[in-house]
């Protein structure tokens, strides 16, 4: 069989419409995808819904609230376990009456009464720091993880000690705020 030019054409010109014609159909559907991806939002945007939209919440909207919602719950769990590490566990001469006073803010009554049983401290023997404090709210409920570095200094002697720390927190909501109500440490024993 001998190929002719027309042979050729018909040769390479058929697969190569069908390829055309392919490519012009998927170019189609990712383009109609990818403007929907465009219009729909992502967790930490804002979206105002277009002024013709006058139903119920899209699902997306509510998605957006969720997330939202969650984000705030989140950094208030973290604000509310930074807070509660600093009036614990700074203690400074002069500060035990006025941590005393506003640990109630972050923790429970009985919780304050645990920790802040007596009338005073013995901070004229020591004083304690901390730096570093991060804090790993939980995904589910109202519970986090709080690891940070506590500095000890007994003022009498001069020793000093630098210690990581972890501590296992329980939030709950007490009058409309979120309260430490257990505290558990976390922190490994020192040992074989």
């Amino acid at each position: 069989m001998n190929f002719t030019a027309r042979h050729l054409a018909y040769l390479f010109g058929v697969p190569l419409l069908i390829s055309l014609a392919a490519n012009a159909f998927f170019y189609q559907q990712v383009t109609a995808v990818t403007s929907t991806s465009a219009a729909s939002q992502t967790e930490n945007e804002i979206v105002t819904p277009p002024e013709s939209t006058t139903s119920g919440e899209s699902s997306a909207d509510t998605e957006q609230v969720v997330a939202s919602t969650e984000t705030e719950r989140m950094e208030e769990l973290t604000t509310r376990a930074t807070r509660f590490v600093e009036y614990v566990f700074i203690i400074t001469k002069d500060s035990y009456t006025t941590q005393k006073r506003q640990a109630k803010d972050v923790m429970s009554e009985e919780l304050a009464t645990t920790l802040f049983a007596a009338d005073g401290s013995d901070v004229g023997t020591f004083e304690t720091t901390v730096r570093d404090i991060k804090v790993f709210p939980s995904v589910s409920g109202e519970d986090c993880l709080v690891r940070f570095e506590q500095h000890l200094l007994i003022t009498e002697t001069g020793y000093e000690e630098t210690t990581q720390e972890l501590l296992a927190l329980t939030f709950e909501s007490i009058e409309g705020r979120l309260v430490v109500t257990e505290m558990e440490d976390l922190t490994p024993e020192g040992g074989i």
